[in-house]
């Protein structure tokens, strides 16, 4: 099964998924992972698209791979809420609704919050020099119009500063609650402001976070949380 993104090589991260760094080292991680990853992909490029049925043999075939471990991917995803089962009708994405978003982020907002409060108290100057990088490939996409990788680099940026506060069950919570409206949250429509405004919040995330503020990092993420929930209530309110 090739790999999907961008990166050429990876370590697994605290929540046991994959994570881009420059390295000569490639961790395999098991079957079934690559495949739900390949879906996670799937689903937050709009591949496949809300609601959409998945076809067992279709994606067998896209994939390469046999049944067990698309079928391992698929529950897996399910308990992440990024697809659904459904009795006798098999399975098919999950739909992000207002509700979701409006219930969902606030909450991550303050979670994230918090866990920007606890990276910028305990943070090793190495890991933020990481997310530094990471911050800065997320500006040349930027400025080359390179959506998807900016999106990818955007989520993995915020991955990495709530890694970054070294709290298990608070990296878990997050995760647990993001899988439903991560599509829409780092894939959603901007207008060229409001893709500026999150550019300039993020070069504030990162300045904070090297400068060891966790009142002023807390504060930033939990805006730039609220701002994005208020683009993607903006963009489902013009769907309907």
């Amino acid at each position: 099964l090739a790999k999907p993104n961008m990166w050429l090589y990876s370590w697994p991260n605290i929540s046991g998924r994959t994570r881009p760094v420059n390295s000569s080292i490639i961790i395999r991680a098991p079957l079934h992972v690559q495949v739900a990853e390949r879906l996670r992909l799937m689903i937050d490029s709009g591949e496949l698209e809300p609601g959409a049925r998945l076809n067992e043999i279709d994606l067998c075939n896209t994939m390469g791979v046999s049944r067990t471990p698309l079928r391992e991917a698929i529950r897996s995803l399910a308990t992440e809420g990024l697809i659904e089962l459904q009795p006798n009708r098999g399975a098919s994405v999950s739909i992000i609704s207002h509700e979701d978003v409006s219930e969902i982020l606030p909450i991550m907002a303050a979670l994230e919050g918090l866990g920007g409060r606890l990276a910028a108290t305990y943070m090793s100057e190495e890991k933020i020099a990481q997310v530094r990088k990471v911050h800065d490939q997320m500006i040349i996409h930027y400025q080359n119009r390179e959506v998807a990788e900016y999106f990818e680099t955007n989520r993995l940026i915020h991955e990495l500063v709530t890694e970054g506060s070294g709290n298990q069950t608070l990296v878990d919570t997050i995760n647990s609650l993001s899988a439903k409206v991560r599509r829409a949250r780092f894939s959603a429509q901007m207008t060229e402001e409001s893709w500026a405004k999150a550019v300039s919040e993020h070069e504030e995330i990162i300045a904070a976070l090297e400068a060891k503020d966790p009142e002023r990092l807390e504060a930033i993420l939990i805006q730039h949380v609220e701002t994005k929930r208020a683009t993607i209530l903006g963009t489902l309110e013009d769907k309907n």
